[in-house]
């Protein structure tokens, strides 16, 4: 294959819609379905053979010469061992005509301009619309109601460029079709292909050229993955360029964006050289040139390269004193074929306590995270570091992403995990948000020392976090790692990425009064804990703060003084989670560096709720942690129960960030699952309503709930059905309503004063799927009479900020009285509204929350749950 990886290039042209120009391309059919040979209006050479024909397939694909595809049905072409010789923009996916064939009519068209010698080729397919595919058990909808894109062939150059014109979103969820994008030679031999890798979330612009990767050992074809979110810009332009007899290319730089001197040196540039061309090259000089701040020249000599093959030229290091300013660096080769591959700059700058490896004069490609649905994932980026330092800020630059909701925490580890990998944690942020905006954001760290190489990375807390990045390819080793929660460190060169991350480090002396060591909580009680520690030589004296789970010590927290280890903490919250630092004092005016965070939980007494309403949306403890209070009984003894999480793939968000929480169903037992509330102290006579939010992961199933309440945590305790349904199968959070009809949660009332607990039981069949419940809210409903209570009507329930109150039979003497109250007890709205009328009430300034409306007539009046719902 003559179109290597390495000349390919991603680049923005113009698309030019043929109109009626040119000759229509007639399909028996617009699904599945080969033409006849067309001609292509000159000789084009391609994989070693003149053509001058082509079919076209209705599945996005070209195919050279007369004879067409072995099955018109087959979309993964480019990778099957029958075909050869195939050009495909948009194939892997099942593409159709677009639904609406008046508003946009499916065209195959074909049309040859220029002058004999430099005349091209388009060919070009309109108004295409992909099928949904299933994968698994999982179906990703249809994407786009319309796809445009066009082939050109060069004529002299053989040149080849995939043109990309307006695509429109079909409306569907976002989820990425793996498409198949690339060019296939004589087999689906990887060094036959020539193919494109691109995320689904990432732009067209940082679509990148290659075949394979390798992932757990396994290698695998590469996907140019789209969802209707990130769509193509039109003129979009994949060109696929032959080779040159003798090209030698500079492909990228591996060096410092900011060198710290002396902390980053001894430092040696490293060049990647690639041989772009169809003959090996012997003896290539490749020079570094450094100039500005410093100057410095190193030429080093490659004795073979093959075609195709890349090589790492390693130069002279730099010198051991260099002055501070700006280094422009110039990686360079002889002339030859091409001579617009043949140098790269790098601009650096020489600081005294800054690192960063990328270059400031270079633009950002893209953004890149772990996971949008799993929190727990990290990036780390390594220095080299030959001198004990301690680290005062990390840098970390964003792209603008106008709806992230993404949140992060910085650490920094030292290297001695195996291999270099990252190892211990020296230190934890608080929880940051990401902007929204373009930008670079500075976190202070309190001077973790770092005694030789060290790591900086971003925490996914929740969401997909987006660090910037530069394109390097090839990606330089050992350097940029990630890890998904609890899995191993992974460098990201075994992925299709090429990310050089913009995470950067300022660098500080080591402090004189050390760092307390070996931080460690114990004796912990339900409002008590010690604190344990490892003092430096010189302590005098010692500080602990402490403070809820992410609090930042620099500006918050509760200080303990202390004279040694142990101190004790006293007055804590039961079932809360805390942080804790600890600060040496080494005289008057010396003071440590904060300790890295330890991490405790207090022992959870389990509270008696006497004031409502009370909520539990599950976000004020960590994944896979319930609230002080929450039981669950797992009855059937499947280990498969109910459990506090984040977002997942199945069921999506929760209805509040960051937590829900979910029942995982068992292939071979029916779900019996209990869970229940704290106890809760009702009054005889008083009314009280449930509410809450449920969903199912739907795949053709359906989910079995019911709510019932008793005077004991127990299946066996719980004696009075609230509410049940058994055939959930919403996607999406619904609300429950309160009232007696069916479908509607029943008030409580009991008939004793005491402790009560309610039950949430899921008893679906086996093999069904997950279930999922947040936003709990109990409340009392009160009125001083029942005529009352029948002659007030409320909807909708949810409503989306317009109520209705409707009034019949109140016997108002004039207009009633309306408060709306909200979960902290403010008073948040206030209307009038007449008896024996339908009124309208606009709550559309408040947000989506519960709320409690109170209606009074005189001195009577009643009381009842609403939920805004935007």
């Amino acid at each position: 294959m003559p179109y290597t990886s390495g000349r390919a290039q991603n680049v923005t042209s113009t698309y030019a819609d043929l109109g009626t120009a040119g000759t229509a391309i007639t399909t028996a059919n617009l699904d599945d379905a080969t033409s006849g040979a067309q001609d292509i209006g000159f000789s084009f050479s391609y994989n070693g053979t003149a053509f001058t024909q082509f079919t076209l397939n209705t599945n996005g694909f070209v195919k050279l010469g007369a004879t067409a595809p072995t099955a018109a049905n087959d979309v993964n072409i480019l990778i099957n061992n029958t075909d050869q010789n195939v050009l495909a923009p948009a194939s892997g996916v099942d593409l159709v005509a677009a639904a609406n064939q008046t508003a946009s009519p499916t065209e195959f068209r074909v049309s040859t301009t220029g002058t004999a010698g430099s005349r091209v080729c388009t060919i070009q397919f309109k108004n295409l619309s992909d099928k949904p595919t299933v994968s698994g058990t999982t179906t990703i909808p249809s994407q786009f109601s319309t796809m445009q894109f066009q082939i050109k062939l060069y004529e002299g150059t053989n040149n080849i460029e995939f043109v990309y014109g307006a695509w429109t979103s079909s409306g569907n969820t976002a989820t990425a079709q793996g498409f198949l994008v690339g060019l296939k030679g004589s087999s689906a031999d990887p060094a036959d292909l020539s193919l494109t890798s691109k995320g689904g979330t990432a732009a067209w612009s940082a679509t990148t050229f290659q075949n394979t990767v390798v992932q757990g050992g396994v290698t695998y074809y590469v996907g140019h993955f789209v969802q209707n979110s990130v769509l193509p810009d039109a003129g979009r332009t994949y060109r696929f360029r032959t080779a040159p007899a003798s090209d030698a290319s500079v492909a990228t730089i591996h060096t410092l964006g900011k060198l710290a001197v002396p902390n980053s040196l001894p430092h040696a540039v490293v060049a990647a050289v690639t041989n772009s061309g169809t003959n090996p090259l012997t003896n290539v000089p490749v020079t570094l040139t450094v100039s500005g701040a410093n100057t410095f020249t190193s030429t080093k000599t490659i004795a073979t390269l093959a075609a195709g093959a890349t090589q790492a030229v390693t130069f002279d290091a730099y010198p051991t004193t260099l002055a501070q300013g700006t280094n422009n660096l110039t990686v360079t080769v002889p002339a030859d074929d091409d001579n617009t591959n043949n140098s790269l700059p790098y601009t650096q700058q020489i600081t005294t306590d800054q690192v960063a490896y990328v270059d400031a004069a270079q633009v950002f490609f893209g953004s890149v995270g772990v996971s949008s649905t799993t929190a727990g994932g990290t990036l780390a980026v390594k220095y080299k570091n030959s001198q004990a330092a301690s680290l005062s800020q990390v840098k970390a630059t964003f792209l603008a992403s106008a709806t992230t909701t993404s949140t992060y925490r910085v650490v920094v580890l030292d290297a001695n995990g195996t291999g270099g990998t990252p190892g211990t944690v020296l230190y934890t942020s608080p929880v940051q948000s990401r902007p929204a905006a373009a930008g670079t954001v500075t976190i202070a760290v309190p001077n973790p020392v770092v005694s030789g190489d060290f790591y900086v990375g971003v925490l996914e807390v929740s969401g997909n976090v987006g660090i910037a990045y530069q394109l390097e390819d090839p990606l330089r080793t050992g350097t940029f790692y990630y890890q998904t929660s609890g899995g191993a460190w992974t460098p990201v060169n075994n992925t299709t990425l090429r990310t050089r991350l913009a995470l950067d480090a300022t660098l500080a002396p080591v402090p004189t009064c050390a760092t307390p060591t070996a931080v460690a909580v114990s004796n912990i009680t339900v409002n008590s804990a010690s604190v344990t520690f490892t003092a430096p030589s010189n302590g005098t004296a010692y500080t602990v703060i402490y403070g809820p789970r992410g609090f930042n010590p620099a500006t918050a927290g509760t200080s303990v003084p202390g004279t040694a280890s142990p101190i004790t903490l006293t007055g804590l919250t039961s079932g809360t989670q805390y942080d804790v630092y600890v600060r040496a004092n080494c005289g008057a005016t010396d003071q440590s560096n904060l300790s890295p965070v330890a991490q405790f939980t207090t022992v959870c007494q389990a509270p008696i709720i006497t004031a409502f309403p009370y909520g539990e949306n599950f976000d004020g403890v960590a994944a896979g942690t319930l609230p002080c209070g929450i039981t669950v009984a797992n009855e059937n003894n499947d280990n498969r129960t109910w459990a506090v999480i984040g977002t997942d793939t199945p069921g999506g968000a929760p209805a509040s960030a960051p937590n829900q929480l979910r029942y995982v169903y068992s292939a071979t037992a029916a779900a019996d699952d209990w869970f229940f509330t704290p106890a809760l102290f009702l009054r005889a006579g008083s009314t009280y309503q449930v509410s809450f939010k449920y969903k199912a992961a739907v795949l053709g199933t359906s989910e079995k709930l019911e709510v019932k309440y008793g005077n004991a945590a127990t299946a066996a305790g719980q004696t009075n059905l609230l509410w049940k349904n058994e055939a959930i199968a919403n996607a999406t959070y619904t609300t429950t309503v309160g009232g007696t009809a069916t479908g509607q949660v029943v008030p409580i009332t009991p008939a004793t004063t005491g402790n009560y607990y309610v039950g949430f039981h899921v008893y679906s069949a086996a093999d069904q799927y997950n279930l999922y419940i947040d936003d709990i809210a109990i409340s009392t409903i009160t009125a001083s009479s029942p005529a009352l209570m029948r002659a007030i009507s409320l909807y909708p329930n949810p409503s989306e900020g317009s109520l209705t109150v409707e009034v019949s039979g109140a016997n108002a003497k004039g207009g009633l009285q309306v408060e709306v109250i909200n979960l902290l007890g403010q008073r948040v709205h206030t209307a009038t509204v007449r008896d024996n009328m339908t009124n309208q009430v606009d709550l559309s300034k408040l947000s989506s929350g519960m709320y409690i409306v109170k209606v009074k007539n005189g001195n009577e009046y009643m009381m009842r749950n609403i939920t805004i719902q935007k």
